[in-house]
């Protein structure tokens, strides 16, 4: 699966990938963990132009009861989202893009779940499939999504058994286009980057913790380690501080509804 990932964007990219314009500077985001809303591109309609908007990460059916619509599923299985009820018509309709910097994935080491980043090794963006949908009721309005995940390959494969699908630049348009066949779509599901194409290393636990939002959060854990006592004893209390603000938070992302 995949649980939680940044954006560090840079305007200037995101228009000459997506042609977005006239974007503005964006607050990065180094931590994304599922209910919070990240950014997203999206077809605005028939004439094919984009937008950039924000999506809450928790994929809710428009047909869904409102008692249901706390906690959707984060994650749709390429192997599976063209045949499920949940997610096919969406595929067929609400395609998007989630650009990332990067994600993050869990092994444990030593009894404890190490995390590591996963990024471009030319630090390229990367583009993440996902679907949306819009639910309304008597005004109130909620626009979520789901990453699509598919089978982890290679080294990623030592992290976990899954891992976002992440398309090529050439891949951006007939994801996104609203008149691409099922059968291009079932091309698309299948993409994989080239292998030696992403690299991953660990960082520091604080990333555990969904409230801690930090360039730290990107930094190798051998750079971590060779902070001051200082340094790394005010993290460590800015940790602790954050540590039962977060823990209804944690409990929540624990029992978040997975399709995966």
């Amino acid at each position: 699966m995949c649980g939680r990932f940044a954006q560090v964007l840079n305007p200037r990219v995101l228009d000459l990938l997506y042609r977005l314009n006239n974007l503005p500077e964006l607050e990065p985001c180094y931590n994304l963990a599922p209910s919070r809303y990240a950014l997203a591109v999206r077809e605005r309609g028939p004439g094919g132009s984009r937008e950039l908007v924000r999506l809450q990460w928790g994929f809710i059916p428009a047909w869904v009861p409102e008692k249901k619509t706390t906690a959707g599923p984060i994650n749709a299985r390429a192997e599976t989202v063209m045949v499920k009820p949940y997610f096919r018509r969406a595929l067929r309709q609400r395609r998007a893009l989630i650009p990332a910097s990067g994600y993050y994935e869990w092994r444990q080491v030593g009894g404890k779940k190490q995390p590591y980043y996963i990024r471009d090794r030319d630090n390229r963006l990367l583009s993440l499939a996902a679907l949306w949908e819009r639910w309304e009721r008597e005004g109130v309005l909620k626009e979520t999504f789901a990453l699509i995940t598919t089978a982890a390959r290679g080294s990623l494969a030592e992290l976990h058994h899954r891992m976002p699908l992440i398309l090529p630049e050439e891949a951006v348009d007939p994801w996104l286009a609203g008149n691409t066949g099922a059968a291009e779509l079932q091309e698309l599901l299948q993409l994989y980057p080239a292998a030696g194409e992403l690299t991953f290393y660990p960082v520091s636990p604080l990333v555990n913790n969904p409230l801690y939002d930090s360039p730290a959060c990107l930094e190798p854990l051998s750079l971590l380690d060779k902070t001051s006592p200082h340094e790394q004893k005010g993290r460590q209390e800015q940790h602790q501080d954050k540590e039962q603000e977060s823990q209804q938070i944690e409990d929540k992302t624990g029992r978040q509804l997975t399709a995966d």
